[in-house]
């Protein structure tokens, strides 16, 4: 049985090269590192506000976050420090350092979800969750173990934070019953605003839908249908992705919204009509009819020019038992110039006859 499993997108955060790299840090001056580290052990609030103000001078206007990696510890002590006023500042240079190393920043995850915990409504919660979203990136296991923590942050925050759903869908990928607690938040996430969080939330319902977790609903289902055409190439996709996800364990509540499909095999994007396709055949193999309204338009992909278009057309015609297809099909098993395409072209004669 040939059935397509549909890899996720997913982001990367890479630095940016070309500056000479010295012991310090990238673009450091040998003299500054120290300086700064003395004055953030200083027990003058003065001092440490100037520390963190020109870490952060230095970042943002000299690009040079690599230097200042050394000092995220001195920063998270800082951040747990109640008695000053400039948390937002330590914020905003954690955020940025865990972009240039999110690995060095994880250790003081447990600290960036606290205090995101305890103001959330206040503007400092966006920088602890882009911070807690880049390490999510590299050390999805250690915030893996805070995303209930960040599904409650979430939820008292205006707007869904993009970033706290980016740092829940690169958990998802590692641990998907680890944000099952955030399955209503990601649902309600999507709906609100397809547009803003649909893909970080689509990437993991989807993980969450093909796992053993309980999803709350399944009527995220139809605004990732209403997607799965979208102008947006990475949204479309991951619209598809996640009802492929949906379709494994649960073929019928995609099939209820396959119309939605025939629009996408014929967007000029290859990929596009591969993964929708793929998609296809995924609910097909569990309700065979559901082709039916649009078989004509799967059969029209077999003499595509892209050989993974027409490998995948052949997979869902085969789960769709369009008996019409069959000559078509055995032609390409016998004649189609690429192996992938007569290998599934074969598959879909056999399972016809």
């Amino acid at each position: 049985m040939f059935l397509s499993v549909i890899p996720h997108a997913e982001d990367t955060m890479n630095g940016e090269g070309g500056e000479t790299v010295e012991q310090g840090g990238r673009g450091a001056t040998r003299a500054d590192l120290p300086s700064v580290l003395a004055q953030l052990d200083a027990h003058v609030l003065a001092d440490q506000r100037a520390a963190v103000r020109r870490i952060r001078t230095a970042i943002e206007d000299q690009e040079r976050a690599a230097a200042y990696v050394p000092t995220v510890p001195k920063l998270r002590a800082l951040l747990e420090q109640p008695e000053h006023d400039f948390h937002d500042e330590v914020a905003a240079c954690l955020a940025a350092l865990a972009a240039e190393a999110p690995t060095d920043v994880a250790p003081s995850s447990g600290t960036l979800v606290a205090v995101a915990r305890e103001r959330a409504d206040q503007p400092i919660a966006c920088d602890l969750l882009h911070a807690l979203a880049a390490v999510a990136v590299e050390r999805p296991d250690v915030v893996a173990e805070h995303a209930d923590a960040i599904a409650d942050v979430l939820e008292r925050r205006r707007g869904y934070d993009r970033c706290g759903l980016e740092a829940i869908a690169h958990v998802s990928a590692y641990a998907p019953m680890a944000v099952e607690p955030a399955g209503s938040l990601l649902v309600d996430a999507l709906s609100v605003n397809p547009a803003e969080n649909g893909e970080p939330a689509l990437r993991a319902l989807g993980r969450l839908a093909r796992s053993e977790a309980t999803l709350p609903s399944l009527e995220f289902v139809t605004d990732a249908a209403a997607l799965v055409a979208h102008d947006d190439r990475s949204l479309r996709h991951s619209a598809i992705g996640c009802l492929n996800d949906v379709a494994h364990r649960n073929p019928a509540a995609v099939a209820s919204v396959a119309a939605e499909f025939e629009a996408a095999l014929s967007l000029p994007d290859p990929d596009t009509r591969a993964l929708a396709a793929a998609t296809i055949g995924r609910v097909a193999a569990g309700v065979d009819t559901v082709i039916d309204p649009m078989r004509w338009a799967v059969f029209e992909l077999l003499a595509d020019d892209h050989s993974h278009v027409r490998a995948r057309a052949c997979v869902a015609l085969g789960h769709g038992g369009v008996d019409a297809a069959t000559p078509r099909l055995r032609d390409l098993a016998r004649t189609d110039p690429s192996p992938a395409v007569r290998d599934r072209a074969a598959w879909a004669v056999r399972r016809l006859s």
